[in-house]
């Protein structure tokens, strides 16, 4: 499989950074996506990529657009990947992990969550139709953040995931990745629950956010405990 990192042409020290974390994970290869700079949203609309009522920020617009670019090559060439954000710290055993946990699946699977921010919350099923778990992912309490995590060695689990609105490493398959070009595009504001039904929903301003509307429908799983961690140094 293919793993991918976003990272653009301007964010030089954060691309060495990645490398220089995660050197312990082969072929890793970097996508620039789409740069904030460089974004036509005129162009994007008429291209029905984004809706005239998306709230999104131009630097929300490009990541997003950065992701379903890689969406489009896997679900065009038919062969799944990872796709990491460039802040994105892997364990150390994430090659021989992440293919076990893959190899553990339905073949049909859709979409695997490695990890997520610091902060944000995940919820899914731990039995099956008996039992959910709703709770937030904590920040690292380590001195060296999440970058100890490149010399730990994580055994996990995946459950079935339905929502987090927060991403920061995955595998996609060819149907995942057809379903969330689908599901997601045009890019738009949609209403999205918030964490405690109680307090209603907000529109989506960010990819993640749309991501997360999807998962329960799909063939979606979560690792816990993580495979990667966002670094925030």
């Amino acid at each position: 499989m293919f793993k991918f990192f976003i990272s653009s042409d301007a964010a030089t020290s954060q691309t060495e950074r990645f490398l220089q974390l995660n050197a312990h994970v082969p072929d890793l290869v970097r996508s620039t996506g789409m740069s904030e700079q460089a974004l036509d949203i005129q162009a994007m609309q008429q291209m029905n990529l984004i809706s005239a009522e998306c709230l999104f920020s131009r630097a929300a617009f490009a990541q997003a657009l950065s992701h379903v670019s890689l969406w489009g090559n896997v679900a065009q060439h038919q062969t799944p990947a990872h796709v990491f954000e460039s802040n994105a710290v892997l364990c150390a055993n994430f090659e021989a992990e992440s293919t076990r946990i893959l190899a553990s699946l339905p073949q049909d699977w859709d979409f695997v969550l490695w990890g997520n921010t610091p902060g944000s919350t995940v919820q899914f099923d731990v039995l099956p139709e008996l039992a959910l778990f709703t709770g937030a992912v904590q920040p690292p309490y380590s001195a060296r953040g999440a970058g100890a995590l490149s010399e730990m060695e994580v055994s996990s689990l995946a459950f079935p995931l339905l929502a987090t609105q927060s991403v920061s490493g995955y595998a996609i398959s060819p149907t995942g990745a057809d379903k969330l070009i689908k599901a997601c595009l045009p890019l738009t504001s949609t209403t999205v629950p918030a964490a405690n039904p109680q307090d209603g929903g907000t529109p989506a301003q960010t990819l993640a956010q749309l991501m997360s509307l999807q998962y329960s429908t799909m063939k979606a799983f979560v690792c816990v405990p993580p495979l990667c961690m966002t670094d925030a140094a």
